[in-house]
């Protein structure tokens, strides 16, 4: 039940601002409380920032933790309008010469001319569609039984084909052709259509516009024939790309994409700097400012510093053991910088050692980044995912407090409301008895004056 106040009617005091100061000073552990709570919240965000360039970093690090990625290759045709040529990690560095002699490409078949699309009957019963050693059978019946019938039932089936209708004439006398395409090229892949299975109406009447046929070329003086114009399976890790054919001999050369893997290289510097800045910036103290980190003297990110630091100075087994030897060196901020041109100088002169500093089994740099960042960001037992709960649980047990907080407070204001509005009811009576005195002390005078 709600407790009526007077606001000093009868005192003349501002009994509502007096309560209103008094449960503001009760409020105060309950400010300081959800101001602990608010630092609590900014740090779960940053160390969840935190984590997320945590995971940018073991991206890049696992790019280059296995050799299958670290060495990426390129393949380069001579004659890029006759055929294109790329290759995987696994290509050996080599050259070849390769002559274009055919394109593979798959079957095509057309109808006779039919005059409408919709209304000459092909007859009923069932067309079968041969692709390669496959039968598939088109049933006919009086609802699909005209060209665009044909069509839907061709497209609607399991038949690896695809059906079209060709407008050969559109003018007062209009003829159209029902074309069946193989989707697939090669002789494998060769497309068969049997309309012996239908009856009644006018035949569809297909033939052969365009046979199936397979690429054939010559690799290194060796004939090949393929079913497709992409080919992965003549020379190890390349693929190649047929576009024409040439008597003119295409030379695809093979080697290390240098560019490719120096990109990989300065994403992994700019990955680990985006985490040493980010860490260096959150714990540093500004002298000429007089300020600090939100997370100064923070024991999580220091403990995760030194660590980082560690990973990338410990040396590794190998002709090349430590970054500043390939020009990646580590800065007074604790970033990296990369030396352009002793990096160049390292790849032209041992890339077979450069990738062994970050492949190596045991003890390569890559792995023990991602190592790190698991250590790190893992959940359940990650040091940031430990920190971030236990903050959380914090917030939570602050909540209860400033729940029970708020509820003392309210009985408080209450209790104050209470007495302000009796002792306004107290002066009330004393100054209504006050009045009655007044008025019977004037009747007296007034009669002893009589």
């Amino acid at each position: 039940m709600a407790t009526i106040t007077f606001g000093g009617l009868a005192t003349g005091i501002n009994t509502a601002a007096i309560i209103d100061g008094l449960v503001a000073v009760e409020r105060r552990p309950i400010t300081l409380l959800q101001n602990q709570q608010a630092r609590l919240s900014n740090k779960i965000k940053l160390y969840q920032e935190l984590s997320g360039k945590l995971a940018g970093l073991k991206t890049a690090a696992t790019t280059l933790s296995t050799a299958a990625s670290f060495f990426v290759k390129a393949a380069q045709s001579s004659q890029k309008d006759i055929l294109l040529a790329s290759a995987s990690s696994s290509a050996e560095a080599a050259n070849h010469n390769i002559t274009v002699s055919a394109l593979a490409r798959s079957s095509t078949l057309a109808s006779a001319p039919f005059s409408d699309t919709d209304t000459t009957a092909v007859g009923t019963g069932s067309l079968a569609i041969t692709v390669g050693t496959t039968t598939t059978n088109i049933p006919v019946d009086a609802t699909n039984n005209t060209l665009d019938g044909l069509l839907a039932a061709i497209n609607d089936s399991d038949a690896d084909v695809t059906a079209s209708i060709v407008t050969v004439n559109a003018g007062a006398s209009p003829s159209y052709r029902l074309v069946i395409s193989g989707k697939n090229t090669g002789l494998i892949n060769a497309v068969s259509i049997d309309e012996t299975g239908l009856s009644g109406g006018t035949a569809p009447g297909f033939g052969v516009t365009q046979a199936a046929s397979d690429a054939t070329l010559s690799v290194d003086g060796i004939s090949i024939a393929r079913a497709a114009n992409r080919i992965s399976d003549v020379i190890a890790g390349v693929t190649l790309d047929l576009k024409s054919t040439s008597a003119t001999v295409v030379q695809v050369t093979v080697g290390d994409d240098t560019e490719a893997i120096k990109k990989q290289l300065d994403d992994f510097v700019k990955a680990y700097n985006a985490v040493a800045s980010f860490i260096a910036e959150k714990t540093k103290y500004d002298s000429a400012s007089q300020t600090s980190g939100p997370l100064i003297g923070d024991a999580t990110l220091a403990s995760l510093k030194r660590s980082l630091q560690s990973v990338i100075t410990t040396p590794v087994a190998g002709s090349l053991s430590i970054l500043s030897e390939i020009g990646i060196a580590t800065q007074k901020d604790g970033t990296l910088a990369v030396n352009g041109a002793k990096l160049d100088a390292a790849i032209a002169s041992d890339l077979a050692g450069i990738g062994n500093l970050f492949t190596a089994a045991a003890g390569g740099l890559a792995a023990a980044i991602i190592q790190f960042t698991d250590n790190a960001t893992r959940l359940g037992d990650g040091i940031l995912s430990g920190r971030v709960e236990g903050a959380q649980g914090q917030i939570s047990k602050i909540g209860e407090r400033i729940a029970r907080e708020e509820d003392r407070v309210s009985r408080i204001a209450e209790d104050l409301t209470r007495k302000f509005t009796a002792l306004e009811l107290l002066v009330s009576q004393i100054n209504n008895q006050g009045n009655f005195l007044a008025q019977q002390l004037a009747g007296l005078n007034s009669q002893l004056n009589k």
